[in-house]
Formats: C-alpha cells, structure tokens, sequence
C-alpha cells in the first residue's frame, strides 16, 4: 500500500490539482491531495499526500512558506523608498484576500517574517518572503505598491520552503519515477516535529475503533496534535483533551 509525501517541483502551467493526479498515476494511487495551493504560473514547493498520508493534511495547515517573487513596480522609485515601504510591510499586516479567493472575503491578520531585496533590475524587483500561512502574496505586492503611490504587480513567485522542506528536496514530474522519493509517514510525524505516544499491541483495536487513550502524565498541552504509534507504525492522529488523546484519524498499515 502506498502511502507517504511527495515533495514536488511543481512547474508553470498545470494546477495544484493537476498535478496530484499525474503524481498519483505514476504511483498507482486512486487516492492523493495537496496541501497549499499554487495557481497555475507559480511554481516550486508543492506537498502531494498519497494513499492513506492524505489523513495527515491538517498537520499542514499552519506551514509557514518561504517564496522568491518578483514585484514589478509601476513605474521608477528611489531606492530609499522602497527599503522604507517594505519596512511597513514586515511584522503584523493587514490583508484583505483577492476577489478570486476560495476564501471568505474579509480582513485578516498575517504575519510577514522576512521580506528581503534581494535583486533590482529596474522596476523588477526580487524579494525573497518568509510569512504566515495563507498570505497572499500577488495582494502583498499589490498593497505594497499602493502604499508607496506608483502601483505594482505580480510578475514572477516560486515557492522555495514549507516550513522545513525545502526546495533542494524537490522532484520534478519528469524524475519522479521511483518510491525512493516517497517520504513514509513515520518521518512525516518526525519533520514535523509532532509529539508522539507508543501504545502496546493488544491496544491497537481500540484506537481502530475510536476509543481515546487515557494520559498518564501532564506533558502534553491541551488541544495539541498526537501521533499514535504501534510498534514503529504510525497508527492514528489524535488531540489532547483534558486527560486523554481523543483520535481523530486512524490510518491503515499493510
């Protein structure tokens, strides 16, 4: 049964949707997903789930994401400008999503990390972005160039992180033929540095079934995710509740 992550290149053109599907016919998976999309022009870091991993996905979904972007101003801006516009920028911002968005159109909080010149040819400008999940990053540079009053868009954006993996780790479409790129789901708990629990053998039933697992100690925060181990498989997710894990996926194992 396969089952684990893929970390793709992903290329200009396809969806995000796109391609899990290619990925998971060269796989043999009827079953993949995504986590964080990428519009079709945007390219780089794009996690795909296989099989049974896919019961992973909210483990994902607070990711930071790193990108290299380019920004194309509108017109000329000293260089003085710019370094202090892009100071407004960092920390705490502001963002209202696109009207294309899947989301629901309000004003939310996001927290830019970094946001680095790197390159400037021009109005071209390369800047490489440390945020918060669920940044929109044509809007940054949209709102970006509004507040320094001369308009700028879009012109270039590639992921090149999720939290810690990395672009140097990608597999592009045309490579991916052998599993030895396939992340197992044992170390998918561990990169993600997710806390973990061993059970003994004879308990596994009851976690297949959903019956929480009673906690003996106070090590664990409330509502912190849990992986469930049986031996050195990965069985379930669970989420701390009061004195027990309450589970919230079970996973399958050959």
């Amino acid at each position: 049964m396969t089952s684990g992550l893929i970390i793709l290149d992903k290329p200009s053109g396809p969806t995000s949707f796109d391609c899990v599907e290619m990925v998971g016919k060269i796989f043999g998976v009827k079953k993949a997903g995504h986590t964080g999309t990428l519009d079709p022009k945007v390219t780089g870091v794009l996690l795909i789930l296989l099989g049974e991993a896919r019961k992973l996905a909210p483990l994902f979904e607070k990711l930071d994401k790193t990108y290299l972007g380019v920004m194309y101003l509108h017109r000329e801006v000293e260089k003085e400008r710019l370094v202090e516009t892009l100071k407004e920028f960092e920390g705490e911002i502001i963002q209202l999503p696109p009207i294309r968005s899947r989301v629901k159109r309000v004003e939310r909080k996001r927290t830019i990390h970094r946001l680095e010149i790197k390159k400037i040819d021009e109005r071209d400008i390369t800047l490489l972005i440390d945020c918060e999940h669920g940044t929109y990053i044509r809007k940054l540079f949209s709102d970006i160039g509004e507040e320094i009053g001369c308009g700028a868009n879009m012109k270039y954006l590639r992921r090149i992180g999720v939290d810690g993996f990395k672009e140097e780790e990608t597999i592009s479409l045309e490579d991916l033929k052998e599993e030895k790129y396939l992340i197992k789901n044992e170390e998918i708990i561990s990169r993600l540095k997710i806390k973990k629990i061993s059970i003994k053998k004879e308990e596994e039933s009851r976690v297949e079934n959903g019956v929480p697992i009673p906690l003996k100690n106070k090590k664990f925060i409330q509502e912190e995710r849990i992986a469930v181990f049986v031996e050195d498989k990965l069985r379930a997710i669970g989420t701390v509740e009061k004195d027990k894990i309450k589970i919230d996926r079970v996973l399958k194992v050959d």
